[in-house]
């Protein structure tokens, strides 16, 4: 593949993770405002919220069945087109469960995104991998922290749908190059390192489930912000989701990108698990003091972000280091386990605020930031019994 091509694939994929920051994080200013127009109680919200999580677990799993059978750019430009239509629908549908069906095909394809991009990555990052890995997230948290701030704008002057009206175009700007570019020959599907243990003999081992229950937990405190914040500056102290809740959404995520571009060599340095004990207490501290500071708790809270952004990468490198060879296939089964733990325990959070009151589910994320700190208590503790794979 000559050098043009090969760094066309470069912006593609990169292109395509700023995409899905941007994409993804639009709800911070549309959820608050789609549960107003609607008027759904938070049970409903929270179920709402849980079935896209849900949606995108099982089309994790979907998408790397797609990439074994049909290959990298099939799976790559298949999930751009159902993204694009699915996001040209809520435009035009009347209806919450319609806005909710639309929404599940666009949290789909971000699941086929989540594979085919990482599939794409191990292809071209032959060298200098970790870096370049880095890279990588670093624009998914740049089109994180752009989103809510232009969905605000875009809300204020005209309405919640044309947000996502206006974000499709934007996917045409990755499809229309994918279709045309001639992706690298996918290599090492069939490699027997990948075919030493299977996906059900991985979610049979008790070591990933305790990853899988510690990522879950880092997951649904990673995205309460993203998903409950909102409503609770608006629902508790009336502050507008258009302005201060986009504000608040985009500080979350400028500190989260910076925590990505420059945290990993400090995490080097610290160790993994250390460094993953520290984020987990300050992350503690930080939804402490900001629900304790009330309203003015929307200057603190975004701090979060700087400390959840290691979470995903380091725990997953760390089960790259328990389970060796096996780790591909280890940590795949992780992640979708992890992930159905998170659409759960998004669903609680919104049966917590119906229950309980509109303040209660985002600060519940308190309490899961603790069953954090166990987990990896237990996880430290396991972890001394090296891997040993059945035959």
């Amino acid at each position: 593949m000559n050098k043009s091509k090969h760094l066309l694939l470069f912006i593609i994929l990169f292109g395509a993770m700023f995409l899905f920051g941007f994409i993804e994080n639009i709800k911070g200013v549309t959820y608050p405002l789609i549960k107003t127009e609607f008027d759904v109680s938070y049970e409903q919200q929270g179920m709402m919220v849980s079935v896209l999580s849900f949606g995108y677990v099982i089309f994790c799993l979907v998408g790397g069945i797609l990439i074994g059978s049909q290959g990298v750019k099939k799976t790559f430009v298949l999930g751009i087109f159902f993204m694009t239509a699915g996001l040209g629908a809520i435009f035009f549908l009347p209806r919450f469960l319609f806005i909710t069906g639309a929404l599940f095909v666009v949290y789909a394809t971000f699941g086929i995104f989540e594979v085919s991009t990482n599939a794409l990555a191990t292809q071209l990052f032959t060298s200098r991998a970790a870096l370049l890995m880095n890279l990588m997230h670093f624009f998914y948290g740049a089109g994180s922290s752009l989103s809510p701030l232009t969905a605000g704008r875009i809300a204020s002057s005209l309405d919640w749908r044309y947000v996502y009206l206006f974000s499709a175009p934007l996917v045409l700007l990755v499809f229309v190059p994918s279709v045309f570019t001639r992706f690298p020959k996918t290599e090492g599907e069939d490699d027997a390192r990948t075919k030493k243990v299977s996906f059900f003999a991985a979610v049979k081992t008790p070591m990933v489930w305790v990853f899988s229950v510690t990522l879950g937990f880092m997951v649904a405190v990673e995205l309460c912000s993203s998903n409950w914040a909102g409503l609770y500056f608006q629902d508790v102290y009336g502050l507008d989701p258009k302005t201060q809740g986009a504000s608040f959404i985009s500080g979350f995520y400028i500190l989260f990108t910076i925590s990505r571009l420059l945290s990993g060599f400090a995490i080097e340095k610290i160790g993994y698990l250390r460094s993953l004990f520290i984020a987990a207490f300050a992350s503690v501290f930080v939804l402490c003091l900001g629900f304790v500071l009330g309203a003015r708790g929307i200057y603190v809270l975004p701090v979060l972000g700087f400390f959840a952004a290691i979470f995903w990468p380091t725990i997953l490198a760390v089960a790259m280091g328990y389970f060796g060879k096996d780790a591909p296939v280890m940590t795949s089964a992780i992640i979708v386990i992890g992930g159905a733990i998170n659409s759960g325990v998004q669903f609680l959070m919104g049966l917590t605020n119906r229950l309980a009151g509109p303040a209660w589910g985002y600060r519940s994320a308190l309490f899961y930031a603790l069953l954090i700190v166990a987990a990896l208590l237990v996880l430290r503790k396991r972890q001394i019994h090296p891997y040993v794979q059945e035959t």
